[in-house]
């Protein structure tokens, strides 16, 4: 039987300008490669708003906390199949503030299902971004519109 609870997700397309490209940030996880390339990305929690959670998950899993810019591109309902469920996800890009490294390791430093994993952060220039895990390469299309 499929369970058509709507969870509430929230997902960051979060870039930078380095000469010439406008790259952007994907990651994978360390000990669960099959995972794929993501971005950002996690559950909004209750009693939290959208943009509570955006930059909770973003700080949590990435460590980046300022921006220069925070747009939001879109709201759409994805159909996770492999975990039965359905989820409205709410989609914002972010421009980074700070230098960044080309590539660093981090640890998610919360409670949640994430807790203790360490994700690998990289740059890829938009137009080479390859296909993010979950369908999450969606509505990179809309970064620039």
């Amino acid at each position: 039987m499929q369970d058509k609870t709507m969870i509430t997700k929230v997902m960051a397309y979060i870039t930078r300008f380095n000469e010439p490209y406008t790259e952007l940030l994907v990651c994978e996880h360390k000990d669960y490669p099959e995972a794929g390339v993501q971005v950002p990305a996690g559950t909004v929690e209750e009693g939290e708003t959208i943009e509570e959670a955006l930059y909770r998950e973003v700080k949590e899993e990435s460590g980046l906390m300022d921006f220069l810019s925070v747009n939001k591109i879109k709201t759409y309902v994805y159909h996770h199949e492999s975990k039965s469920q359905y989820h409205e996800r709410h989609v914002f890009h972010l421009e980074v503030q700070e230098e960044t490294a080309e590539r660093w390791e981090y640890k998610v430093n919360s409670e949640g299902e994430d807790a203790g994993l360490i994700f690998f952060y990289y740059w890829v220039p938009v137009g080479a971004v390859p296909k993010l895990a979950a369908n999450q390469h969606d509505c990179i299309n809309q970064l620039f519109v």
